[in-house]
């Protein structure tokens, strides 16, 4: 792990997020936010499958125009989540100035936060982050490990091992083929 990071587990009971961006990505921190009980806005021009579903479920607010400087005003965290790094930018300068804690998902280095993949069973969790470099690998390690826990494999392992034996261990882990 990074020294410039400290693993946390946030409890956004009723906290005010935004989420800029109606993608995919958008939609996935929104729901993961939402569902913890963040009352999560949605501001985007368009929505993808995943985000109008949010929509309907009535777990987002969703504010229909493009990002404007000021959107974050009353937020407590901020996601930055289109796909246009010039907007993602603006979203994260504003965070900044006004103390708002911002995940860039298009840049981990401009983030205050990293979304890791998580694996929960019954009552415990297990977070799987690879510094925001390398989500795929993240992810690839979660669904091997549901996988182990449920068939008794060892397919986490084999894949840590992987990541060990690779060259550069211990820098930067190779993304899972």
């Amino acid at each position: 792990m990074s020294s410039d990071r400290v693993p946390i587990w946030l409890k956004p009971r009723g906290m005010p997020c935004a989420v800029i961006g109606g993608g995919r990505v958008g939609a996935r921190r929104a729901e993961r936010l939402a569902r913890a009980g963040a009352k999560v806005t949605l501001v985007s021009p368009t929505l993808g499958p995943e985000a109008t579903e949010l929509v309907q479920q009535d777990l987002v607010t969703w504010i229909d125009r493009a990002y404007q400087p000021g959107d974050l005003t009353n937020f407590a965290l901020a996601v930055a989540a289109t796909d246009d790094p010039a907007v993602n930018a603006a979203v994260r300068a504003e965070a900044r100035a006004r103390g708002i804690w911002c995940n860039r998902a298009d840049d981990a280095s401009d983030s205050d936060l990293d979304f890791a993949s998580v694996v929960r069973v019954g009552e415990i969790s297990v977070s799987i982050a690879t510094d925001g470099t390398k989500p795929g690998l993240a992810k690839s390690l979660r669904e091997a490990l549901e996988q182990d826990l449920a068939t008794g494999g060892d397919t986490f392992i084999r894949l840590l091992r992987r990541c060990a034996d690779a060259p550069g261990a211990g820098k930067s882990p190779p993304e899972p083929p």
